[in-house]
């Protein structure tokens, strides 16, 4: 059975690689990010100036203050992580083709794992057209589908890289989306406060830096789903190989799953 990915004893509480990656992780980055930023006297949307006052306490309230910001650190995560979903989430869709479908004579990043999964033999087994599609199910639709009862059923026979990297995932879909309203707060901030010294000078810098942020993290979580992909139908055909099992033309993939499941875990369960 897999371990808890929160776990909470007398020695404290631990979360496991990918919960810290998919909350923690986002939640510590902003906290810091509004700590700098308050820090170097620059104004925050809607708040101004007005936190600067935190830079004034004593020093015991201080490190009250930062207590109290180290525990929610993990709550900030959370949210960002649900809000990521709805917000960048759906990129991953509508970019994973691109990934696929671009040309092997320019810079494939998805080359050498289509040579290391033989994709052509996955294709042949998956039925994968060269649209990338499936009988009508698009290639991410096919692996998602999977996916999910590999997570069920076969969880306990994951390695810690399989965590790390769905962690690894979130939090670049969290630093996309964290980017974004990066980028919203400094247009707000400089709407607002256009004649205040501290922000002039670097802003345009700041803005573009922003936007290359959000677009390439946006990019790059596409990617990992694409290698996700690769790895979750390589997984399944090794799967269905091991065992003699063919996924026949015109068998829907929900029977292709049944088959799997008769065969390695019917007795189990």
């Amino acid at each position: 059975m897999a371990a808890p990915e929160i776990e909470i004893s007398k020695d404290g509480l631990k979360l496991s690689y990918q919960r810290y990656l998919a909350d923690s992780a986002a939640g510590f980055v902003v906290i810091l990010a509004v700590l700098f930023v308050v820090s170097k006297g620059y104004p925050l949307p809607f708040f101004g100036h007005s936190l600067e006052s935190l830079l004034k306490l004593p020093d015991n309230v201080q490190l009250f203050v930062f207590l109290l910001l180290f525990l929610l650190a993990t709550p900030v995560g959370l949210f960002i992580n649900g809000l990521s979903w709805f917000a960048v989430g759906w990129c991953r869709i509508y970019l994973i083709k691109f990934w696929f479908k671009l040309p092997e004579k320019w810079y494939n990043p998805l080359f050498s794992t289509k040579k290391a999964v033989n994709y052509d033999q996955l294709a042949e087994f998956f039925q994968v057209d060269e649209q990338y599609d499936s009988n009508g199910k698009s290639i991410y639709e096919l692996s998602a589908l999977h996916g999910k009862f590999i997570d069920l059923f076969f969880q306990d026979r994951f390695r810690i890289e399989h965590h790390v990297a769905t962690g690894l995932a979130r939090f670049i879909r969290n630093m996309a989306l964290v980017s974004f309203l990066s980028l919203l707060s400094l247009l707000h901030v400089l709407l607002w406060y256009a004649s205040d010294s501290c922000i002039t000078g670097c802003s345009f810098e700041t803005i573009f830096i922003l936007s290359f942020l959000t677009v390439f993290l946006a990019g790059l979580y596409s990617l990992q789903g694409s290698f996700s992909c690769l790895k979750i139908l390589s997984t399944v055909y090794l799967l269905c190989t091991a065992r003699g099992i063919f996924n026949e033309e015109g068998v829907s993939q929900q029977e292709l799953i049944k088959k799997i499941y008769d065969e390695y875990l019917k007795e189990k369960y």
